[in-house]
């Protein structure tokens, strides 16, 4: 394993143990699903945008965390002044976290959707869940990277991650559409793609007008994203 995914990996104190990996990124989650899951089979209502809504949130905030928890790490250690001022590549200092936090969240999303699409009997989605993965990930490198560098040198640095992931189910129109609304939670909601990520997935369809919103909402947090790294430096070089 690369030296700069080994030193990712120790910045994030989740990762500390197998025992603790174990706990807190599937059988907690697991544990959540299984209550869900009690719920949905004594009811006739269709669960299964909730079920996916509840795991591809949960697997967002997961990687969200794992993000923000290595970039405060740097910070601690004073690392984040040499991030600014010497600019590593993407390659050797964003990508690792980005890659864990990505294969993390994968992985919870396989199994918690294996687990509770067959206990729903609509395992026929999983294909979709599947192919949804990379939408996914990138959506939590982004959301996770824009929280991270807007926490640096605040007195809370994980103020804006915390925020985004407790807001996930509200923004992903998981209970009600994001179309039922009010007008002004409506379009702070829509700029978000988690909700056409869930109708992507229930669409028959693999090239729909869906895919097309998800792709066009990440460019343009691809688009925020660099211009908020760009106020970041700004700041750093007057500094």
């Amino acid at each position: 394993m690369s030296s700069t995914y080994r030193v990712t990996l120790r910045s994030v104190a989740n990762f500390d143990s197998f025992q603790t990996i174990l706990v807190d990124y599937f059988l907690m989650p697991i544990i959540s699903l299984v209550m869900f899951l009690l719920i949905a089979f004594n009811s006739t209502q269709d669960y299964s945008r909730i079920l996916l809504g509840t795991i591809i949130t949960t697997a967002i905030a997961t990687g969200i965390g794992v993000i923000s928890a290595s970039s405060v790490y740097d910070q601690n250690i004073a690392m984040t002044d040499e991030v600014f001022s010497i600019r590593p590549s993407f390659r050797r200092y964003w990508l690792p976290k980005f890659i864990i936090a990505g294969v993390t969240a994968s992985c919870e999303i396989l199994v918690l959707g294996i687990i509770g699409l067959f206990a729903l009997k609509e395992i026929h989605l999983l294909g979709k869940l599947i192919l949804s993965l990379p939408l996914v990930v990138i959506t939590l490198a982004l959301l996770g990277y824009f929280g991270s560098i807007l926490g640096i040198k605040k007195e809370n640095p994980y103020w804006l991650t915390n925020f985004i992931s407790a807001s996930l189910v509200l923004l992903s129109g998981v209970i009600i559409p994001v179309a039922q609304y009010p007008t002004w939670l409506k379009i702070f909601a829509t700029l978000f793609p988690i909700s056409n990520i869930l109708d992507w997935i229930l669409d028959k369809d693999i090239l729909n007008y869906d895919l097309l919103i998800i792709i066009g909402k990440l460019l343009l947090w691809w688009i925020v994203c660099i211009f908020a790294t760009k106020i970041i430096q700004r700041n750093y070089s007057r500094n």
